[in-house]
């Protein structure tokens, strides 16, 4: 029982069709790796967290003088002054 050779044309182009397809989800996921990984460049990154200026050290409050004066003192206390 021989296998016609059309079946084996079928199985060409269907192996064919797969290793089109994984050759480019390959590529695919290379440049979405390499895109998502670049070193980030001064200015163009993007940093998120506590970091962020929201104007909460701007002006000292009545507490954080009072704890400025003492420290203040403390130092001239020590050095004699």
């Amino acid at each position: 029982m021989a296998v016609p050779t059309y079946v084996y044309a079928i199985f060409i182009l269907i192996f064919a069709a797969m290793a089109t397809w994984v050759l480019n989800r390959v590529k695919s996921n290379r440049e979405k790796y390499i895109s998502e990984n670049k070193p980030a460049v001064a200015g163009q990154d993007h940093i998120q967290g506590s970091n962020q200026d929201d104007g909460r050290y701007d002006e000292p409050n009545p507490e954080d003088l009072e704890q400025m004066e003492k420290l203040l003192e403390d130092a001239a206390e020590l050095q004699g002054i």
